[in-house]
């Protein structure tokens, strides 16, 4: 089995690129679809104009907003303590 030898440094930048490659995946993939979802479909067959990239992004924060706000979403934050 072949193994790599680099320094640590080297793999921390490389997994701190993949880590935030995936981050941006999670949220760019999403925006995406927003975009190409209201420019074909709703823009297509409605008086409401396309929309750029900011925008959509701008529509994604508003629904996650709203999902939180209704309370499909809870974001919850603990800490424990160790004795």
């Amino acid at each position: 089995m072949p193994t790599f030898d680099m320094p640590p440094i080297t793999a921390a930048i490389i997994f701190s690129i993949l880590v935030m490659g995936v981050i941006g995946a999670f949220v760019m993939i999403p925006i995406f679809c927003i975009n190409v979802f209201w420019n074909a479909i709703i823009a297509h067959f409605t008086a409401v104009p396309a929309i750029a990239v900011w925008q959509a992004s701008l529509l994604y924060i508003a629904m996650a907003c709203i999902a939180y706000l209704s309370g499909l979403v809870q974001i919850e934050f603990r800490a424990e303590t160790v004795e």
